[in-house]
């Protein structure tokens, strides 16, 4: 008989990983009476307004519930062709569209993932687009438009004035107008190219979502607009590959780094931690948990993942600048447990010892 791990005082944050992994590897085996006699020790131990690592394992004992009682009706999909109603795809982001805003905006400020994101491709779009007088921006998942306003103050700054500047939008968002929401339906036609006009193409955490083969044909429209260049920034972790309990280490392991990182901006009791750990983290979790086949839409790669990719569709890296990143982004935190470094012209943010976001640049 298999024994169930008890959290001690002193060594509880061990203990609830060892439970979660012993449940997720029941889970795989479709063991699912041992998988939810683990779910409820783990709901008594793991707990949302505990320590970084309770919290983190009550997201994804929410998780590997969820994908447990897909099992009272089906296995979780692993193909578009099962005969069963397929699970309503998990959304990262509340139905409350004025909720949604106030969260980023509490992510935006609080945390540095997506000034990082922001900060380092309007860089290096910026020094793109340098003594061009026609620029147009192409963002390929344009949600509240924050990224934006900083770098057309940039573009108002430049030596010689200002060059004209269109942003064309892909995606949802509830204060832009976009010509399409959904990257594989996109056509050349919908961005309304301009004779004349240099062109960048940016992309943060968005073509992980995209399907392998929709992605090749996607970057192959992008390659014949001859973009002057291409940001992609995209979070830091293998959370692809074809085994779910790889899947399910990698995600524990990044997440656990997110919530440590949590620890240090917000107070345990912070009302507005919970917000973003509820609804920004946790579905992305319950995502790569709970969803297989076309359900599972969080499907983070590595850096040198997306390297192969763009270099397989004809693209060459364009070298990111630390300097400036650093000094600007870094500095605005108080706590130093932020990590910069650098890989082949990439850039990657990390919290402690685990890097957590890459960004990178391309041109034809």
């Amino acid at each position: 008989m298999a024994c169930l791990f008890v959290p001690q005082e002193q060594d509880s944050g061990l203990q609830l990983v060892h439970l979660l992994l012993a449940c997720a590897e029941a889970a795989a085996k479709e063991d699912y009476m041992l998988a939810r006699r683990y779910i409820l020790h783990l709901n008594r131990f793991a707990s949302a307004p505990g320590d970084s690592m309770q919290r983190v394992a009550a997201c994804f004992t929410e998780a590997l519930s969820a994908r447990l009682a897909a099992t009272l009706t089906t296995k979780p999909s692993t193909s578009s062709t099962s005969t069963t109603t397929p699970p309503t795809p998990f959304s990262p982001f509340s139905t409350n569209t004025l909720e949604v805003l106030k969260i980023y905006q509490i992510v935006y400020q609080a945390c540095p993932y997506i000034k990082f994101a922001h900060f380092t491709a309007n860089q290096a779009i910026f020094e793109a687009f340098e003594a061009e007088e026609r620029v147009h921006v192409i963002d390929l998942d344009i949600l509240q438009g924050y990224q934006w306003p900083a770098f057309m103050q940039a573009l108002a700054a430049r030596p010689g004035g200002a060059p004209f500047l269109r942003i064309t939008g892909v995606g949802s968002s509830i204060l832009h107008r976009v010509v399409g929401e959904r990257l594989k339906d996109l056509k050349p036609h919908m961005f309304n190219r301009r004779v004349g006009e240099a062109l960048a193409v940016n992309s943060v955490n968005r073509l992980h979502r995209v399907p392998s083969n929709s992605l090749l044909n996607l970057l192959a429209m992008i390659r014949d607009q001859a973009p002057n260049i291409v940001t992609l920034v995209e979070q830091e972790a293998s959370q692809n590959g074809p085994y779910f309990l790889g899947r399910f280490l990698e995600a524990l392991h990044y997440y656990s780094a997110i919530f440590d990182s949590l620890d240090a901006t917000f107070p345990p009791e912070s009302a507005q931690r919970a917000k973003v750990e509820q609804y920004i983290f946790a579905p992305e979790i319950r995502n790569i948990v709970a969803c297989e086949g076309p359900e599972r839409t969080e499907r983070h790669e590595r850096l040198e993942k997306w390297r192969k990719i763009m270099e397989g569709k004809g693209f060459k890296g364009v070298p990111l600048s630390a300097n400036a990143v650093s000094k600007i982004l870094l500095g605005l935190y108080s706590c130093d447990g932020y990590r910069l470094t650098e890989d082949k012209g990439c850039l990657l943010l990390g919290w402690q010892d685990r890097s957590l976001i890459a960004a990178s640049a391309w041109r034809c």
